[in-house]
């Protein structure tokens, strides 16, 4: 796994560290610690689109992926950290049978008065499946449901320690032969 503290750094930086780390980009783990502040969602955008462009999965996936990732990780930020506080941010690709597997996981600090734990997001994930599209117009959480869960396998809760929340996403794309 590449670990890497995304804190202070510039995103042609980043993407420099990660193309000269990785080997296959079809099978990687990368761990990146950012700061609970939104200038680092750009930054994990960009190399979230370099790694689809790297597996040549282009548009619309790329962007999809782009727009899950933003979800993500501003969802950390703005409902679950305080500021400055360090997330964590994980995108791992494995390939089985010519099948491109992606994860996507953000790990906030729980630290914010209103943060939920997964019992909770669980909830609001059904009550919100349960809704029509137009009831979510202004509401939290609408996209981080509404787009997600229409794009993505899987969308999971998990609980860490010291109250942390884990928000995973699977997605499983068939790899074309180029």
């Amino acid at each position: 796994m590449i670990n890497i503290d995304i804190s202070n750094i510039e995103s042609q930086e980043l993407i420099d560290y990660v193309e000269q780390s990785i080997q296959d980009y079809k099978n990687f783990d990368i761990n990146l610690l950012f700061k609970a502040d939104y200038n680092q969602s750009r930054l994990i955008r960009s190399l979230v689109l370099f790694l689809f462009e790297k597996n040549n999965i282009n548009v619309p996936w790329k962007n999809r992926f782009s727009l899950i990732s933003d979800e993500l990780i501003n969802n950390s930020i703005e409902y679950w950290s305080l500021p400055l506080d360090k997330n964590t941010f994980i995108i791992k690709f494995t390939t089985i049978n010519n099948a491109l597997n992606i994860s996507l996981e953000v790990h906030d600090t729980g630290k914010w008065m209103f943060a939920k734990n997964s019992i909770q997001m669980e909830e609001i994930k059904k009550q919100k499946s349960e809704e029509w599209f137009e009831n979510y117009l202004w509401k939290r959480w609408r996209w981080l449901f509404q787009l997600v869960t229409n794009i993505v396998d899987n969308l999971y809760f998990k609980d860490k320690e010291w109250w942390w929340l884990i928000v995973w996403i699977n997605k499983k794309l068939e790899l074309v032969p180029q």
